[in-house]
């Protein structure tokens, strides 16, 4: 293991099925280098990874959702639209099954006595309410990643989301851990409308996809790595200080709520475990 550098804070970005990349980079890196972070601050389904890596349930993990996305066929059923009690889309339920079937007591003792896990969510604006809320800031940050590729969007903040950021010690349970990590990832109409605490709640990426905002304050002065889950252009990478970003080196073949490929997520986490030992290698 190196011992001359190591990161004090680690940061995971959303991005659905993407954020397998985010895996395979931290197995690879943390053959050289000792990965224990003070903190993590993360969103959507980077929240989820981080979980995983914390629990030293990677393995267990992928395949939970690997094997229920071998049996899901289609990622919207239409014909369900109109038969009670069906769901037109199927990935919250296979979100959640596969969330609970990791999270065994042991798995999730090792979350809770792990580092914070700082999850991001978002609160829309009250008169914009639940539904327009989302379709809003979704269709605002799609629109801002196409034409500006910021690292850390600001529509969002504009429009009037503001941000919220849990931590994983404050979850009692494997379900209420389950149910903070789909919080944070609450994008309708893939998943239902979720509440905390009484209050409507979004996927956290509305407000920041790359949640350095969750990170604490002294995380300012101490090293900070940001594991992104698509490739940015050179012109969008920032040179902040502390913070050292990393990337995939190519576009991932899967997308972000595609449920139906379990041989996608297999080759963006081969792909994270190359980058990763090429990144490790510069060290």
């Amino acid at each position: 293991m190196s011992e001359h550098r190591s990161f004090s804070h680690i940061v995971f970005a959303g991005g659905g099925g993407r954020c397998i990349w985010q895996v395979g980079f931290w197995q690879a890196l943390s053959s050289v280098m000792e990965l224990q972070p003070k903190s993590i601050a993360a969103v959507s389904a980077g929240a989820a990874m981080a979980t995983f890596l914390i629990g030293g349930a990677e393995d267990a993990a992928l395949e939970a959702f690997s094997s229920r996305i071998a049996r899901n066929e289609k990622n919207a059923y239409w014909g369900h639209l109109f038969q009670r009690g069906k769901k037109v889309f199927p990935q919250a339920k296979i979100y959640r099954d596969a969330l609970l079937e990791v999270y065994t007591p042991e798995v999730f003792e090792r979350i809770k006595s792990g580092p914070e896990i700082r999850m991001l969510l978002a609160r829309p604006p009250r008169w914009m309410g639940p539904y327009l809320g989302a379709m809003v800031g979704v269709s605002a940050y799609k629109l801002e990643k196409k034409l500006h590729k910021p690292l850390h969007p600001l529509w969002g903040t504009r429009l009037g989301f503001l941000p919220w950021v849990v931590s994983t010690h404050d979850c009692e349970t494997p379900e209420a851990l389950a149910e903070l990590v789909l919080q944070s990832s609450c994008t309708p109409p893939f998943t239902p409308l979720l509440k905390r605490e009484g209050q409507i709640v979004l996927d956290g990426g509305l407000v920041d996809n790359v949640p350095v905002i969750a990170l604490p304050e002294e995380a300012k002065e101490e090293e900070t790595l940001v594991m992104l889950s698509r490739p940015y252009p050179p012109s969008s990478m920032l040179a902040a200080r502390g913070r050292v970003y990393v990337q995939p080196s190519r576009v991932l073949p899967v997308s972000t709520w595609d449920y139906t490929s379990p041989e996608k997520l297999v080759v963006t986490h081969e792909l994270g475990l190359r980058d990763g030992e090429a990144f490790a290698a510069t060290l």
